[in-house]
């Protein structure tokens, strides 16, 4: 009965220890978790930024594929290092990336100061840089988690690429060959 229980109580301790190493268990805000299993290798895709002017006189893509975050709720205090290389189909300025929750919106990696609703640097977000059409761009930007989403559904952690220009410019498609994103 004895070793019965020493076997049971060693095979909880390896449990216990084996979800504090996982995804989730363990950590707290802030909490370096590592790379989510199967999760943000988008590969190449079209992502088109479209005109956003009715909500703020930008052109803005969401980009809420399931296989981003593969399931995790984002949390305050994570940091996410995307990887991205890109042709744009116009001129561009820097476009802003960041992650927001749609459900309602509620930025999540930026602040909202004066209705400004873009991830960019003034206001805490990410940028990747200007560029010109039909040129390659790659860039590595590192995004930290301000807020938690309010779920675990891709709408509650929506991935936003913003940009400004005069609204006679047009959307701008990104042709990306290049799509990591990793949380670290």
């Amino acid at each position: 009965m004895k070793k019965a229980l020493l076997v049971l109580a060693g095979l909880c301790l390896v449990f216990a220890l084996s979800c504090a190493s996982t995804e989730g268990g363990g950590g707290g805000a802030g909490a370096s978790l590592g790379p989510i299993a199967g999760a943000g290798n988008l590969g190449a895709f079209e992502l088109v930024l479209k005109d956003n002017w009715a909500n703020g006189r930008n052109f803005q893509a969401e980009l809420q594929n399931p296989a981003l975050l593969n399931g995790h709720r984002l949390a305050r205090g994570e940091t996410y290092t995307l990887k991205i290389s890109y042709v744009p189909s116009r001129d561009t300025q820097a476009i802003g990336v960041g992650f927001a929750d749609m459900t309602p919106w509620s930025p999540l990696s930026f602040r909202q100061p004066g209705g400004i609703d873009i991830p960019n640097t003034r206001n805490g977000g990410t940028e990747l840089p200007a560029a010109k059409a039909g040129e390659t761009v790659t860039a590595e930007v590192t995004i930290t988690l301000l807020s938690n989403a309010s779920g675990a559904a891709a709408r509650a952690n929506t991935l936003i690429f913003a940009t400004l220009g005069a609204q006679s410019d047009g959307p701008v498609t990104l042709n990306v060959s290049e799509f990591s994103l990793t949380r670290n």
